[in-house]
């Protein structure tokens, strides 16, 4: 008997200390079996989960707005172009000389008539003093011959003397008349030459490279690029082209109006020179099929330079009633162009749109947006279709606050 009580009493006493050693398995033991828990139940509380937080007050996403507009818009072309001299003068010796002077330096602006070189005209100089002597003896001999003839013909009306001498008399002076006319056109010549040997400047302009300084020889035969170039710097032309396409819409220009041509610095929205299309080429290009145009511009203030390379646009014409949106409004998308339309419920919708055109920072929409609509020009990034949103201005941001100067959000709910 006391074997059988002490196997009872064993697993007893063991029992008895394992639930009070470990007494978290007696919950468990009496808890529910959660795998007996419906499939249904748990999704209507994953779902329920998402709706609850958006009771407690989810962020609402702020975006900020444009409404499209109806307005004119220029139709334009922008295209790539270089800035071109009206005049270069690459100025060179019209007679050979050696250099004695140099009065301008390199880089600097000249006026035409501006003294540039002088060269040595001693030899000229003599020339001219011999010729001017000449002419001097040829009228005292002239004179001379003039009172020969003047006596011989008293002696012929007295009878005393034969005409034959009056007529020999008389080729003598027109010999020397003709021979002092001959020392006055030498003379001339003369001056002509001497004048070389001062150099001006031709135009106005900015002076290159001097190419040459005070004891050289220069000769008419140089034609290494000559003594400088000069540039003129005001008007300048613009020079660009246009493919082919575009040549009817500006011979249309043209002929209705002057087309005006802006000129924008790369990298720069500000027109910094406007001119007036001038010239299109006689022919298209069949290699490129392009046509060269150019246009002249002021340059006033100096603000283009020669070989420079710009951004033309050139107005073609105006598109009357036109749909517009800021340009940042518009998305590109797998299916195309598209805005963020906000209905009045402040829900947006994704909406393909047609571009007509661009003007600037304006795109001009053929369809799927009307004049009204309100479009999110920022904050898209996060914007999902069917989204609820706040919205603002750009005008609303731009507003200083009258307390402490912080630009309060205008939020539209």
């Amino acid at each position: 008997m006391k074997r059988i009580g002490l196997v009872i009493a064993v697993p007893v006493i063991i029992g008895v200390g394992y639930f009070l050693a470990y007494p978290e398995l007696s919950l468990r033991a009496s808890a529910p079996d959660i795998t007996a828990i419906p499939t249904a139940s748990v999704t209507a509380d994953k779902t329920a989960a998402p709706a609850k937080a958006k009771k407690r007050g989810a962020a609402v996403p702020l975006v900020v707005v444009a409404a499209a507009r109806k307005e004119d818009v220029p139709v334009t072309k922008t295209v790539v172009g270089t800035i071109e001299p009206v005049e270069t003068v690459a100025v060179r010796p019209q007679i050979d000389g050696i250099v004695v002077t140099r009065s301008v330096t390199d880089g600097q602006m000249v006026k035409t008539g501006d003294v540039l070189f002088k060269l040595d005209d001693r030899a000229i100089r003599a020339t001219i003093d011999k010729d001017q002597a000449a002419l001097a003896k040829d009228q005292a001999s002239l004179v001379a011959a003039q009172l020969d003839l003047s006596g011989a013909q008293d002696l012929a009306k007295q009878r005393i003397d034969t005409n034959q001498q009056v007529y020999q008399l008389d080729a003598a002076v027109k010999v020397l008349e003709a021979m002092i006319n001959m020392d006055k056109a030498q003379i001339a010549a003369d001056q002509v030459q001497l004048s070389y040997m001062t150099i001006t400047a031709p135009i106005d302009g900015r002076v290159g490279v001097v190419n040459t300084s005070v004891g050289n020889l220069v000769r008419t035969s140089d034609t290494t690029g000559g003594l400088l170039t000069i540039t003129r710097m005001a008007p300048l032309r613009v020079s660009f082209t246009l493919a082919e396409s575009d040549l009817a819409a500006v011979r249309a220009a043209v002929a209705n109006n002057p087309a005006t041509v802006q000129i924008k610095l790369p990298g720069s929205d500000a027109t910094v020179a406007t001119g007036q299309l001038n010239f299109i080429d006689s022919s298209v290009d069949t290699a490129s099929g392009t046509v060269v145009l150019k246009a002249d511009v002021a340059n006033s203030d100096g603000a283009l330079w020669p070989g420079q390379y710009v951004t033309a646009v050139v107005d073609l014409s105006l598109q009357k009633d036109a749909t517009t949106v800021p340009l940042i409004a518009v998305q590109q998308g797998s299916n195309g162009s598209f805005v963020f339309l906000v209905h009045p419920d402040k829900t947006v919708a994704m909406q393909t749109v047609a571009l007509a055109n661009t003007a600037g920072d304006t795109a001009v929409i053929a369809s799927g947006v009307q004049p009204g609509d309100q479009v999110v020009v920022d904050g898209q990034l996060h914007l999902q279709d069917g989204a609820t949103v706040q919205t603002t201005t750009k005008e609303a941001q731009a507003t200083p606050s009258q307390d402490n100067g912080v630009a309060p959000q205008k939020v539209e709910r």
